[in-house]
């Protein structure tokens, strides 16, 4: 091919008023108005591969250039392809060329664009807002049609043309998916920045997040949970009512507000609740408004109006230090009721203007008994008893343990010496019950428990047994019950041994047992038990008695 334009008209394409031309590609520049802004370099290098074998075998779409040097033209669609031509250094490139006007050109950029996987939401959305100001005549609806989607669908992508610019920055970078780039988008400006800080608790900022290759958002679901907790308000809990326009004329009435999702049901179709309010800070003016309405009709009488917050005082330290907290004032049943009570407005919460009387006064005689930091005679001198029983109580325990001490003989009773070993053995814990049980060969029956289900009581179970020892076994017995926690074994440690401080192998030492010999004669017994006829492996666990219970696996042990 030449670098001078070679016409391969079609009589019946030139009749359409459409051409097919093979146009150099010095001759055609790219669209600022093309919703595609983004391009994987890697894709493009395959493309110019595969250009350079085949050529562009599908013409790209153009338009000439009105304002611009005779034969020149404007790229409608097909910029990926123009740029592998590039890359593969060709110099020309087939093309359609179309009379087409701004709002046609844009059109079709957007139905071409959004057919492809690869088109960014953003994007996309951009390109639906070009569209819309072009020709004001479009709808949310037309545009659906004519892109072959639906309007909810449409309506989203230009409902993140209104996220704020950190939060562009982590979606196009991949750190946030569509969902939460939609769940935010829904929000105002200050609300998507603490959303950003709520997707993203690890990072300080957008930078940060983009810095990190490994940052992650929280699950779009955890992210919902914090805009219904932390955002969303119910307008049915709204102390001023929602449909008085004039409350606050600026924002008018809260029925007829796009940001109330019963008014916006294509950017609110998965909120169920119609009456739900997504403006914080609008929400919190009317409020305040509707208070300070309240506040004239009281002043207008000629008293002066103290503001309340239901929150305590240490949630809000440093705000609203004119406001009066919980703990601050007490409340008084009526006007006058002491010389001291004061009308007073509630400024937050459900019962939000709500006019009522409070004291302040510490040394009230009539209401300083009805704070909840004070308490009554009455309730004052109760607590003076339950807190002289609790002393007794404990003054008396200690005596009778000092007296019990001064009589212990120097050897404990039989009766002092099961109860030592029975305390002893309940402090061991399920595990290690388990073990001691194992060890003495102890019938394991499951008992009825308090809740119901069923399991081995192994407390009774010892409490039988160690009645029936004799005297010496009671205190072997102890002995055992220090020495079984040293059982313990981690199975993810294959390389474990049993250390040399421990008190099983102290003890194994004093009493001269060969723990070197033991080990051996273990493995000598669990490889002969692997060594079966026909190849199949016997069970590594010991024999089972009629009853169904294994016998403990006893080791000889050289004296």
């Amino acid at each position: 091919m030449n670098a001078a334009t070679t016409e391969h008209t079609n009589d019946e394409a030139a009749r359409a008023g459409v051409l097919l031309l093979e146009i150099p590609l010095d001759k055609i520049s790219e669209s600022k108005k093309n919703p595609r802004t983004q391009f994987d370099e890697k894709k493009l290098a395959e493309l110019a591969d595969d250009i350079k074998q085949h050529g562009v075998l599908e013409p790209v779409l153009v338009r000439p250039l009105t304002n611009g040097k005779a034969g020149t033209y404007e790229l409608v669609f097909g910029a990926r392809r123009y740029r592998a031509s590039k890359l593969a250094k060709r110099e020309s490139i087939p093309a359609t060329v179309r009379e087409l006007t701004d709002a046609e050109c844009l059109e079709l950029q957007l139905v071409e664009n959004v057919q492809r996987a690869d088109t960014h939401e953003l994007d996309e959305g951009q390109g639906y807002a070009d569209l819309l100001s072009l020709q004001p005549s479009n709808t949310v609806e037309t545009i659906a049609a004519k892109v072959a989607k639906s309007p909810a669908y449409v309506n989203g992508r230009l409902q993140l043309l209104k996220l704020i610019d950190e939060a562009k920055q982590a979606f196009r970078a991949g750190k946030l998916n569509y969902s939460h780039a939609f769940e935010i988008a829904r929000l105002q400006a200050k609300d998507q920045q603490r959303a950003m800080q709520e997707c993203f608790p690890q990072h300080r900022n957008a930078a940060a997040i983009l810095k990190d290759q490994k940052a992650e958002a929280v699950t779009v679901r955890q992210l919902r949970a914090w805009i219904e907790r932390e955002v969303l308000l119910d307008l049915t809990n709204a102390p001023f009512d929602a449909n008085d326009d004039t409350l606050l004329p600026s924002a008018g009435s809260c029925a007829q507000c796009p940001k109330r999702t019963g008014s916006n049901p294509l950017l609110f179709a998965d909120v169920q609740r119609k009456s739900t309010c997504t403006d914080r800070a609008c929400y919190q003016l009317k409020v305040n408004s509707f208070v300070q309405i309240r506040v004239k009709r009281v002043e207008a009488e000629g008293e002066k109006v103290l503001p309340v917050s239901q929150a305590p005082s240490w949630q809000t330290k440093g705000q609203s230090s004119n406001t009066l907290h919980e703990g601050e004032f007490r409340r008084a049943r009526e006007k006058g009721e002491c010389p001291t009570t004061k009308p007073a407005i509630l400024v937050d919460g459900r019962n939000a203007g709500t006019i009522f009387h409070i004291c302040q006064n510490d040394k009230c005689p009539v209401h300083m008994g009805v704070s909840r930091y004070q308490r009554t005679p009455q309730e004052r001198m109760q607590r003076a008893k339950e807190l002289l029983a609790e002393r007794v109580e404990k003054q008396t325990r200690v005596r009778i343990l000092d007296a019990i001490r001064k009589k212990l003989p120097e050897t404990l009773s039989r009766p002092d010496l099961e109860m030592v070993a029975l305390d002893y053995f309940r402090r061991l814990g399920h595990d290690n019950h388990r073990r001691v049980s194992k060890l003495y060969a102890w019938e394991e029956k499951k008992s009825k428990t308090s809740w119901g289900g069923q399991a081995v009581d192994y407390e009774k179970i010892a409490a039988a047994a160690v009645l029936a020892m004799k005297t010496a076994d009671v205190h072997r017995f102890l002995g055992i019950c220090a020495l079984v926690s040293d059982l313990y074994c981690p199975g993810y440690n294959p390389k474990q041994s049993l250390a040399k401080d421990s008190n099983l192998a102290r003890t194994a030492v004093r009493y001269k047992i060969d723990v070197g010999r033991v080990a051996a004669a273990v493995r000598a017994d669990l490889t002969k038990n692997k060594k079966t006829k026909g190849g199949k492996t016997n069970s590594k666990t010991s024999p089972k008695t009629r009853s169904g219970r294994r016998e403990p696996i006893k080791v000889r042990t050289t004296k």
